[in-house]
């Protein structure tokens, strides 16, 4: 998913612009750090994460940190765990997690997918300090 797709969906979808934070891949293509994402990974509050449950057919993904993170139709993948941990400010009109919370989480989660998205998350920050 691109910038433009990532915008599309997020309209699409209508959801409460105060209830959920763009976090991780998607918050990198926002940024304009990566150029796509498989998927909006959104964390949510717990009143929009159960609006979400009851509203749409949502595939359970996996348990993470005592939470359940689900998918609807394969393209918002979204949880609460992360909801009152990340940063985050407008950008675009949306919560986004900050850069600097990005690299947190990614290490955080120590994933070998995540690596590079750190690096080049560094270098976005190092490029936008000048």
């Amino acid at each position: 998913m691109t910038k433009k797709d990532i915008l599309y969906y997020l309209d699409k979808y209508n959801l409460d612009k105060n209830e959920f934070i763009i976090i991780s891949g998607a918050a990198l293509v926002l940024y304009g750090i990566k150029k796509e994402t498989p998927d909006i990974d959104i964390t949510t509050t717990k009143k929009l994460y159960n609006e979400l449950l009851k509203k749409y057919n949502c595939i359970l993904e996996k348990k993470c940190n005592g939470s359940d993170i689900y998918f609807i139709d394969n393209i918002l993948n979204f949880s609460k765990n992360f909801y009152n941990m990340v940063e985050y400010k407008n950008y675009l009109g949306y919560n986004v997690q900050t850069p600097e919370s990005i690299i947190e989480l990614k290490t955080m989660l120590n994933r070998e997918k995540d690596k590079k998205d750190i690096k080049l998350t560094k270098m976005y920050i190092k490029e936008h300090q000048k």
